[in-house]
């Protein structure tokens, strides 16, 4: 079937509204994008990352557009664009499609669920070390993380301040649970388990 899909890429850093005027959905291929939504008091919120194979923009594709996403592309990122037409033809039309968007739905909500339960149980250090663990990759040196976000951004994803993040980064390097290797970051010691997620 043909969706009436755009293909797109994204470089890293680079900002898209949803909706844009030009898609509503994209369906990412490669890389990996982060959605914030912006607060009344104009503070961004971190609501998922999105990754290979899952997609964003769906409640703007049907009907609720209440909520406005601002998408950055956390590296190169190839997605797919569909216009809101394409999207309803191709959830109507392909059973495959349909249920392959609800699996990325809700893999992406559970991780979102995930957040909110983690901002309002956990403190701010475990919430970060929670996050770190999140974007964190293994490696022979330990998990480590290729391009830590800067600090207010990683305060964004954690619903936190700037201050707090920078603060316990500090810590956690002269407690030498972490080491900086210019933009990677790496995790050391048996207290940083995947198994912990």
């Amino acid at each position: 079937m043909e969706l009436g899909a755009r293909k797109r890429v994204l470089p890293r850093g680079q900002a898209i509204d949803i909706p844009d005027g030009e898609s509503c959905v994209l369906i990412v291929v490669s890389g990996t994008l982060s959605v914030v939504t912006p607060t009344v008091e104009g503070k961004e919120a971190f609501l998922s990352d999105v990754r290979p194979g899952e997609m964003v923009g769906e409640a703007f594709a049907l009907g609720n557009d209440s909520v406005p996403l601002a998408v950055t592309a956390l590296e190169r990122t190839e997605v797919w664009a569909l216009r809101r037409p394409a999207y309803l033809r191709a959830l109507s039309s392909a059973p495959d499609f349909t249920v392959a968007a609800m699996d990325a739905m809700c893999r992406r909500q559970c991780r979102t669920n995930l957040r909110m339960a983690e901002s309002v149980t956990m403190h701010v250090a475990d919430r970060l070390a929670a996050e770190l663990l999140r974007m964190a990759q293994s490696s022979d040196d330990g998990e480590r993380i290729e391009r830590l976000p800067t600090h207010r951004e990683l305060a964004v994803r954690i619903a936190s301040h700037r201050e707090a993040v920078t603060k316990e980064l500090s810590r956690l390097e002269r407690a030498g649970a972490i080491r900086r290797e210019g933009q990677s970051l790496v995790l050391i010691g048996p207290s940083w388990s995947k198994d912990a997620l």
